[in-house]
């Protein structure tokens, strides 16, 4: 038996190639996706440059910085909320709503996903931000009822944390 020419082995190797599916998305739901390295060390990058804009209260810095940030990993809640803050913080109201309800939006998909009980109380401190209290009220009700044994529900159904995030002067000064 002859060796087969290098150029058949090369044609068979790129037919097998170009029939081959793309591999699956592996990111769990609600999680954030994978990206190049070089982006996510960008955006993370943008997102620390923000933080320290916040600290110094350079507030268009850091929208400018979170916007960036957010257009590279849109998928990330916390940098959503980061950037209604730094919004709100300049009186621009209407982009801050935009920016916490894409949060929202955010933490109930990964909550739907994982049940983490940390993106229902996120989803909670988005309402209020958003002035929906009743609504953060209900969804609090409701997960309650829905799980009866969860501890950490109950201590914020029982700490009324709807209420003590309406007396919270930060969120007073972020909330629309």
């Amino acid at each position: 038996m002859k060796p087969a020419p290098i150029y058949t082995l090369a044609v068979a190797c790129l037919l097998l190639a170009a029939c081959s599916k793309k591999p699956a998305d592996r990111t769990a739901p609600g999680q954030p996706k994978e990206v190049p390295k070089l982006v996510a060390a960008e955006a993370a990058n943008l997102v620390s440059e923000a933080s320290f804009a916040i600290q110094i209260r350079d507030y268009a810095r850091a929208e400018k910085s979170l916007a960036r940030a957010v257009e590279l990993r849109p998928d990330i809640p916390d940098w959503w909320l980061s950037l209604g803050s730094a919004c709100k913080r300049q009186g621009k109201t209407g982009d801050a709503r935009s920016a916490y309800k894409k949060a929202l939006a955010l933490y109930e998909k990964r909550y739907a996903a994982t049940a983490d009980v940390m993106d229902l109380q996120q989803q909670i401190i988005m309402l209020v931000l958003l002035g929906r209290e009743d609504d953060a009220r209900k969804l609090l009700e409701q997960s309650c009822k829905k799980q009866p044994d969860q501890p950490v529900l109950k201590r914020l159904s029982d700490g009324k944390i709807v209420d003590q995030l309406l007396r919270d002067p930060n969120i007073q000064q972020l909330k629309i």
